[in-house]
């Protein structure tokens, strides 16, 4: 996206909401994420799973091999989606591959009876941790997302009118560059991460920089996005709307 100014036969047919918009969109704040954030799942699980064991645990204080199990499998899921990168080649090639051995095992066990010997092995896991494992476990996460959530509070990015501010460092330091001439590219490289909260990754080209400006992990970033192309195309909206010489 790159700013640009409307021809002058298209400044009569603006809309007067472009104005409003402009008044009320000041800037747009965008923060850059650790992938720690994508453990949110893991998180909520052992949330769940402290309370659940703490009501239903027996008197040794051992969960139920079912609450276990759903965890340790939240777990390996959301660690896949932590460590790797799924792009849409990846991910399609890993849905053709899951389909590819679920119709193989339907077939095999016609001859092999395939599912009988899996579900065997699937009923002999009976993965058990206590309450006390739930808890400290949510609660070493929940410190880190809030040590993440303050951090983010000192390190972000506003886009305004005029520049983008690069604010880093607790003791306020500010890195500015101009918005004339910006372009901006939004990627979303990771499919995975998309689903779990929206995330991509957006990418500022400078003309007074030689260096691209990229911001990993923004939250909802096709909201950040739209924001961002509303709040520049109205300022340039506005610098066309500027009365000429009389």
């Amino acid at each position: 996206m790159s700013q640009t100014q409307p021809s002058g036969g298209q400044e009569s047919a603006l809309p007067v909401a472009a104005e409003t918009t402009a008044r009320g969109l000041e800037s747009v704040i965008i923060r850059p994420w650790p992938k720690v954030v994508f453990l949110y799942p893991t998180f909520l699980a052992a949330c769940i799973a402290c309370l659940v064991s703490l009501i239903t645990a027996d008197p040794s204080g051992q969960a139920g091999g079912m609450l276990g199990n759903v965890f340790f499998v939240t777990l390996c899921l959301n660690l896949m989606v932590f460590s790797f990168d799924f792009s849409r080649i990846k991910s399609i090639t890993i849905v053709i591959a899951l389909i590819a051995i679920v119709m193989f095992v339907l077939w095999g066990d016609t001859k092999w009876n395939l599912t009988g010997f899996l579900g065997g092995i699937t009923r002999g896991i009976d993965i058990q941790m206590n309450s006390q494992f739930y808890g400290y476990f949510a609660a070493f996460l929940g410190v880190m997302f809030l040590v993440v959530i303050i951090n983010s509070r000192f390190h972000y990015y506003e886009v305004n009118a005029r520049e983008i501010l690069h604010h880093h460092g607790y003791l306020g330091d500010i890195t500015r560059w101009s918005t004339e001439g910006l372009e901006m590219n939004k990627e979303i490289y990771d499919l995975a991460e998309y689903l779990l909260l929206r995330s991509g990754r957006l990418i500022f080209l400078p003309a007074s920089s030689k260096r691209a400006v990229v911001i990993d992990n923004v939250i909802k970033v096709n909201m950040i996005e739209e924001r961002v192309n509303d709040l520049l195309s109205v300022v340039a909206v506005r610098l066309n709307q500027r009365p000429g010489p009389g």
